[in-house]
């Protein structure tokens, strides 16, 4: 994570969570539902002060905000309002439970949320899963994937990723093991892979890119893209590119959630609101500068309705 890394929702002031909880009684009281009073309020407030709203509604009105919201709301606005009012790491464990327990596994969100956080985020989400679940990640993910992707995830789950600066002879070392794993030699041990590019820190695995490049001629990603194939190699890439540039990566996968025919509206919803606290203003100027629109201008022309009003609130439209 970048010291410079904005969100496009920040908390905000002055925060009165007793009125917030007021206004939104009155707007899901009585005939018909005001949703856009709903957008003002949730879609700017941090995650935070979400919970502090909900909190005072349950203490002033004896219900549930959830629940009230719940059957106010349908359809994809309530989706992405459901997920405004979970907890981060509850919310990206409950993606991930879907993702493996749902009709086949989706490897493609196990990786967007597991290769691209942070350890502490890590620790964060397996404990939620758990407390949820009632088993671990860890042996769900066992469970459901094979082979080296499931190394690759399940290293993933402890959060123990390095964290600290680079060391310049041990990354000259770990040049020359990735080189010698895979370029170097007929068929390619991706355990060596594994171990490098899942327990190195982010400023060691720059530096380590920039000496195999020395030795090898081409970069780490074109290696990856030339030694593997399927799920591994989008693995190891993840890894490559949130180390490189994280938000362009979060851009690529919004821009693909909205390509071709219909739009992949878990991931769409799953992307903003994980992110609009983070480093959203970063990747709206990446996606601008990697597809030649505003994203703003894109999700308007993928959403409609509500639906569409709550995603641009939530990336810092009007």
């Amino acid at each position: 994570m970048s010291d410079y890394d904005q969100g496009t929702v920040l908390p905000y002031q002055p925060f009165d969570p007793e009125s917030d909880a007021q206004a939104l009684r009155k707007a899901m009281k009585g005939l018909g539902t005001d949703e856009k009073a709903i957008i003002n309020i949730l879609a700017r407030r941090v995650n935070a002060q979400r919970q502090q709203i909900a909190k005072s509604y349950k203490t002033q009105f004896g219900k549930d905000l959830v629940h009230d919201l719940k059957s106010e709301l349908s359809g994809k606005f309530e989706d992405v309002i459901l997920a405004l009012m979970t907890p981060l790491p509850d919310y990206l464990a409950s993606e991930l439970h879907q993702a493996i327990s749902g009709l086949g596994t989706n490897e493609d969100t196990l990786m967007e949320i597991l290769c691209t956080r942070s350890n502490h985020d890590i620790q964060q989400i397996t404990e939620a899963y758990k407390k949820m679940y009632n088993h671990s990640l860890e042996d769900d993910l066992t469970g459901d994937t094979s082979g080296p992707l499931r190394r690759l995830l399940v290293s993933m789950t402890t959060g123990g990723r390095e964290e600290g600066p680079a060391d310049p002879s041990r990354a000259k070392e770990d040049a020359l093991k990735l080189y010698q794993a895979g370029v170097g030699q007929w068929g390619t041990d991706d355990s060596v892979f594994n171990a490098i590019m899942a327990s190195r820190s982010y400023a060691h695995l720059k530096l380590m890119f920039e000496e195999y490049y020395q030795i090898a001629g081409h970069t780490v990603p074109h290696a990856i893209e030339k030694e593997f194939s399927g799920d591994i190699r989008t693995g190891f890439l993840t890894i490559a590119r949130c180390m490189q540039n994280r938000s362009a990566y979060f851009a690529e996968k919004l821009h693909k959630s909205m390509q071709g025919i219909g739009t992949d509206d878990r991931a769409l919803i799953r992307l903003v609101t994980s992110r609009c606290e983070i480093d959203m203003v970063q990747v709206k100027h990446q996606y601008e500068q990697l597809f030649g629109k505003p994203l703003e201008k894109a999700i308007s022309e993928d959403t409609t309705g509500d639906y569409k009003r709550v995603l641009v609130a939530l990336i810092g439209g009007l």
